[in-house]
């Protein structure tokens, strides 16, 4: 389960970069935010990344698990979330999603998920 969340989280920083390239209202929304994101997949690893300079790198496997977002669910809804096949209220509401961030950075996500 690793392989396809780390291959799912890397087509998103791919689509994410081409967002920023392509679509200005959307890099306008995130010109001059830093951030760092945590993803703790609570059946695996922590994969981490960083928001600078209007690009987001790709994610890369950490054990420290501070950043400005924190995301922490299960694999499998990691990759339900990734595939648009779970909205992420409904996972937050249900306790299967937890994230710790401010109200900005969550809306910022959204571009991610």
């Amino acid at each position: 389960m690793t392989n396809e969340v780390i291959q799912k989280l890397e087509e998103k920083v791919i689509e994410f970069n081409s967002r920023i390239n392509n679509e200005p209202t959307f890099s306008k929304k995130i010109e001059g935010k830093n951030r760092t994101i945590c993803i703790c997949i609570s059946d695996g690893k922590n994969y981490s990344t960083k928001l600078d300079n209007l690009e987001i790198e790709s994610f890369k496997e950490t054990e420290d698990s501070t950043a400005d977002v924190v995301i922490t669910a299960s694999s499998d809804v990691i990759i339900a979330l990734l595939q648009k096949n779970i909205h992420p209220i409904k996972a937050y509401m249900s306790g299967d999603l937890k994230v710790k961030a401010s109200i900005m950075d969550m809306l910022l996500l959204k571009g991610l998920f």
